[in-house]
């Protein structure tokens, strides 16, 4: 787990590779949403891996708690995502 306690080291590992160019702004936003209801809104898969990147990159998983799981959610459920876009299973 990670310092959080919230993130497994595969999910942060898995977050870690999902960087992508998406715009900050819409970034925000679902950081935004996490942080204040614990929810994530409608937006397109890499702005979600982004959204992951950015927690774990800057040691922030503190801000958003268990949304963090939320968020993993919303990747696996989105009808856009690819295999390669899947955070781990979760075991426990």
């Amino acid at each position: 787990m990670s310092e959080s306690g919230v993130a497994t080291a595969g999910e942060v590992e898995w977050a870690l590779a999902g960087e992508s160019a998406a715009p900050a702004g819409l970034v925000d936003e679902v950081l935004t949403e996490l942080r204040t209801t614990g929810r994530t809104p409608e937006v397109a898969v890499d702005v979600l891996r982004a959204a992951a990147f950015r927690l774990v990159s800057e040691d922030r998983l503190d801000e958003v708690g268990r949304a963090w799981l939320e968020l993993l959610d919303a990747v696996r459920a989105h009808p856009d995502a690819r295999l390669a876009d899947l955070p781990p299973a979760r075991t426990d």
